[in-house]
């Protein structure tokens, strides 16, 4: 298991809520809302393929007892 903050997932999705972020305050769409989506989606897809270690939030020593069998 590894902490949240090295999660390739996470870090993909907090730069989508920037961009977004960004985009609602300038008030302006820097291209098609429906493309953001997609490539979104496609690029969450590929890194979920490219990653297969879970992630937890807590300490090792604090992980449930199962976590810790593996």
């Amino acid at each position: 298991m590894k902490q949240w903050y090295l999660s390739k997932t996470i870090w993909l999705n907090i730069i989508a809520m920037a961009i977004g972020i960004i985009q609602a305050a300038q008030g302006q769409v820097w291209f098609n809302p429906e493309w953001q989506v997609f490539i979104l989606a496609v690029l969450n897809g590929l890194v979920r393929l490219l990653t297969n270690t879970a992630i937890t939030g807590r300490p090792a020593a604090q992980a449930a007892p199962e976590a810790k069998k593996k």
